[in-house]
């Protein structure tokens, strides 16, 4: 930094600093929620009655399957501001375990139905619009956080982690 750059910058980065790890962490856990609730519901989706109704799903218009994609987010909000209500009234943990049930209930649901009315919902301009600008989004944002020296150290160490438990493992147990 040098001594002309304008406060407002160095606001901006400090700001910026403060709100995209968290912001990224949050967003890994999403994506992790996602793709283990994802995995479940398409495992689930081999039971008949389950086939049966992801089929019709995944033949909706599109504009039909926009609705089928909100209808999950619709159900679970009162649960989720049940759980707020909770938290403000000093029921944190029964808050918090409802608020992280509905979370992970509503992101399954919504990730089974995304991925069977993707091609719908992205034949629809404004949301092919909105779904590219935040797959962008995101993307930047994982590029800055990957920059950043703190997640690279992390890396690092984390590998370093893995390689020791196996070579532990090895040592114990003879094998890989």
């Amino acid at each position: 930094m040098t001594i002309d750059t304008p406060p407002k910058s160095l606001l901006r980065r400090i700001l910026r600093g403060i709100f995209t790890v968290p912001l990224a962490l949050w967003i890994f856990l999403e994506e992790w929620v996602w793709d283990e609730m994802l995995a479940f519901m398409s495992w689930l989706g081999k039971l008949p009655p389950i086939h049966w109704l992801e089929t019709q799903l995944a033949k909706l218009p599109p504009y039909a399957a926009v609705i089928a994609f909100i209808i999950p987010a619709a159900i679970l909000l009162p649960f989720k501001l049940a759980a707020f209500w909770l938290i403000a009234h000093g029921h944190g943990v029964y808050g918090l375990w409802v608020f992280i049930i509905a979370k992970v209930i509503g992101t399954a649901f919504l990730a089974r139905i995304f991925s069977l009315t993707k091609p719908a919902l992205l034949t629809i301009g404004w949301f092919n619009r909105a779904y590219l600008a935040i797959i962008g989004w995101k993307e930047r944002l994982y590029a800055y956080v990957r920059a950043l020296p703190a997640y690279q150290r992390i890396r690092e160490l984390a590998r370093a982690l893995k390689i020791a438990v196996k070579d532990w493992w090895r040592a114990k147990f003879g094998g890989a």
